[in-house]
């Protein structure tokens, strides 16, 4: 009994000095991060990014006092989305509406705008092009016209000058 004894204290004073020979560390760093596109529809997405670095710090096992030692480290990069929430704003969506309705309005007097200035501006062309038709009438007629006794004019048949 006296040798179990003995033999389990040995064992629970040598596992407490591995274990002594080993040091954890362990650092976190949590990132939160909020998405938010605004539109006529919000989307919501918290997203909290964690990167953990662990290291473990192994000495050798010799008696010296001080002995040198290695450290171990290793990255980890865990992402998680905590929730993902897509709303739609209908205030923004009814003033969106809004100033496309007035958007629309707007274009809608300025093509009537212009149609009534080109209508005007053929209505002025059509016009002039009238007084001068008149102005080339009375014209040819002041031309054409001939004192008593003397001869009609003769039109050139082939319109080479000659006749």
């Amino acid at each position: 009994m006296k040798k179990i004894v003995i033999t389990c204290l040995a064992s629970v004073l040598v596992m407490m000095g591995v274990h002594a020979q080993e040091n954890k560390t362990v650092e976190k760093e949590t990132t939160v991060k909020k998405v938010r596109v605004s539109d006529t529809k919000v989307e919501t997405k918290v997203v909290a990014e964690t990167e953990t670095e662990s290291g473990v710090i192994k000495v050798e096992g010799t008696s010296k006092q001080d002995q040198g030692s290695q450290e171990i480290k290793m990255k980890d990069k865990d992402i998680k989305v905590l929730s993902d929430d897509i709303s739609i704003d209908e205030r923004n969506r009814m003033r969106m509406e809004a100033i496309k309705q007035k958007q629309q309005m707007e274009l809608q007097a300025s093509i009537a705008a212009q149609k009534a200035l080109v209508e005007k501006e053929r209505k002025m062309l059509e016009e002039k092009k009238m007084q001068m038709m008149k102005d080339l009438e009375a014209r040819r007629a002041a031309l054409t016209a001939r004192p008593k006794g003397m001869a009609k004019l003769q039109r050139d048949p082939d319109g080479d000058g000659i006749e």
